[in-house]
């Protein structure tokens, strides 16, 4: 029996409109309804997660940031792991030559070195961020644009480092570099990015994690993603890893099962028929 449900945010519970769908929600409250826990793994802040959630009428645990944060289901943050400053150094040293946006995600939020116009640009041609629901005011709103020589003059705990380019090549080439860097995590959820956490703060090691806390386990749970950043979950020995229909080939190849798209509603899908014919109301 799953007891335990597992799911990625961007591409995968979210439809291409940026919100959970009415028939995703309604599944996901059925499924809470007979006793099965959801937990939330995405690559956006804690914030930026609960917003289509709360649109939904939805409450879960959420592992935010790529496994660098974890809070319950009721917002309180029960793990966190950081980047070591010697790290974030080496990062904007490796990127210095390649004209990048980061997007530095801290314990005040999200900050940037980039110049405001270039940020405007990349935000209007599609490249900075795959979150559909946010205006450009709205995601000015979430940032502080920073002189670069303040970035380390601020006292920040940095958890999650986003590097922004146009293309796939140049973020090859400092993905290299970046391999460089001693205890990093790389992913990537878009073709325009690549996400740089701690080693130890991954999708799959806060999963594991939250489950061990939870008495579940790795039998009892259910992971659902569709993009490189939700490897580290979906190549877990888990009862069912399932890849989204529109899933890269690597998560695809990696997932035991697979489901419809999220413009179909493939979460509720993958609920619908390897958790609820066989989900015990735990009340």
């Amino acid at each position: 029996m799953i007891r335990l449900v597992a799911v990625d945010m961007d591409g995968t519970l979210l439809g291409p409109d940026g919100r959970v769908s009415d028939r995703n929600a309604h599944v996901i409250r059925c499924m809470q309804n007979m006793g099965v826990e959801l937990l939330i793994c995405t690559g956006r802040s804690y914030e930026d997660a609960l917003l289509p959630l709360e649109e939904a009428g939805l409450k879960a645990s959420v592992v935010c940031m790529n496994g660098a944060s974890t809070y319950d289901v009721r917002g309180r943050r029960i793990g966190k792991v950081e980047l070591a400053g010697t790290q974030v150094e080496r990062i904007v040293e490796c990127c210095k030559d390649a004209d990048v946006i980061f997007d530095f995600m801290t314990d005040k939020g999200s900050c940037t070195i980039a110049e405001e116009e270039a940020f405007k640009d990349y935000f209007y041609r599609n490249v900075l961020l795959p979150m559909a629901e946010f205006s450009y005011e709205g995601v000015r709103r979430r940032f502080t644009f920073l002189p670069p020589g303040e970035l380390f003059e601020r006292g920040l705990e940095f958890y999650k480092i986003s590097v922004i380019h146009e293309s796939p090549l140049v973020l090859d080439g400092l993905r290299e570099r970046l391999r460089a860097v001693p205890g990093l995590a790389i992913a990537s959820s878009a073709a325009t990015n690549l996400e740089l956490t701690h080693q130890e703060a991954q999708k799959g090691k806060a999963l594991a994690e939250y489950a061990a806390m939870r008495n579940i386990r790795r039998d009892e749970i259910m992971a659902v993603g569709d993009s490189e950043n939700d490897y580290s979950m979906l190549s877990m020995n888990l009862k069912y890893t399932v890849a989204m229909g529109n899933a890269v080939e690597r998560i695809k190849k990696t997932a035991k099962c697979q489901t419809r798209p999220n413009s179909q509603d493939g979460v509720a899908y993958a609920i619908e028929n390897l958790v609820l014919p066989y989900a015990i109301n735990s009340e």
